[in-house]
């Protein structure tokens, strides 16, 4: 599917008009599986924009070429427009402009932005570690257990201006690129979320604890590890699958909850205006 009928019917897909932002949206568009990253990336691109005041995307990339330091300069006054915004909520708005700077050949730096603090990641060593890390990697990430299980600490990072990954577990955002595990065999390109890579991190520290901290990573070791940094087991993956049943089964018995509440009551107190009391008409003119 080509960027034009993703963004079709959305505001911003007016940005397509600047050649930037369709070398962007294009090569989402073919690289990732899931097209809503080619609307979150536009999107967020907008918002910066719109809130730095960067109205022309084309000068701003063209000075950003010329000097790299206003590429920096840019994400900075971002970053103070979000003051009050969370670490993840100052990721996922900046998610955009770092991926239209990279792809366009400006080599901004992919760390996070200034923000006001998260809640704290549980440690790995927890004993539901491993299990939490599998259930944020899924979460908006578009992956299948499978594909998930298979990754290497190398098939994480930022990306290059043609959409190919540069390994970087501290990256953010944190690309993820995959080969899947149904239909064409081609690599794609995927994204965590912020505290999946904050887990991720938490979990390699972990990891690195256990072992010799002087010992290179290793990019070919499994992404997703135990505490020693051996494979993730046939158990954590189980349980792992439990808990995502059991938080899908709570999420919808709430939703189920709410609808025969708001059913129960309309169905006593009648439709919206049925127990209005008064002229059908308001007398505007004491309004004015």
């Amino acid at each position: 599917m080509n960027a034009t009928r993703i963004l079709a019917g959305r505001r911003e897909g007016e940005l397509l008009i600047f050649p930037s932002v369709r070398r962007m949206a294009d090569i989402l568009s073919v690289r990732c599986r899931e097209p809503s990253w080619v609307r979150t990336s536009v999107a967020s691109l907008e918002r910066f924009r719109t809130m730095t005041g960067h109205i022309d995307l084309e000068m701003l990339l063209t000075q950003a070429k010329a000097n790299p330091a206003a590429a920096e300069q840019a994400l900075a006054s971002f970053a103070s427009a979000l003051s009050s915004y969370s670490e993840d909520q100052v990721s996922a708005l900046a998610m955009g402009v770092k991926i239209w700077f990279r792809l366009n050949g400006v080599d901004v730096p992919w760390r996070p932005l200034p923000g006001s603090s998260s809640a704290p990641v549980l440690a790995t060593a927890d004993r539901q570690g491993t299990e939490r890390v599998i259930l944020l990697a899924l979460i908006g990430s578009g992956l299948r257990l499978a594909e998930l299980l298979r990754l290497h600490i190398g098939d994480v990072g930022s990306l290059d201006a043609e959409g190919r990954l540069i390994p970087d577990i501290e990256a953010d955002p944190l690309a993820v690129q995959y080969i899947p595990r149904r239909g064409k065999q081609e690599e794609r390109v995927t994204f965590f979320t912020y505290s999946t890579r904050q887990a991720l991190l938490a979990s390699l520290l972990q990891a690195t604890c256990e072992r010799d901290s002087a010992q290179a990573i290793d990019l070919g070791a499994p992404l997703i590890t135990q505490r020693n940094g051996s494979k993730a087991t046939l158990a954590s993956v189980a349980k792992a699958r439990q808990r995502s049943k059991s938080l899908i089964r709570a999420c919808s018995d709430t939703n189920v909850s709410l609808c025969r509440a708001t059913g129960d009551f309309f169905r006593e107190w009648g439709l919206p205006g049925s127990r209005f009391v008064g002229p059908e008409e308001l007398p505007m003119e004491e309004y004015r």
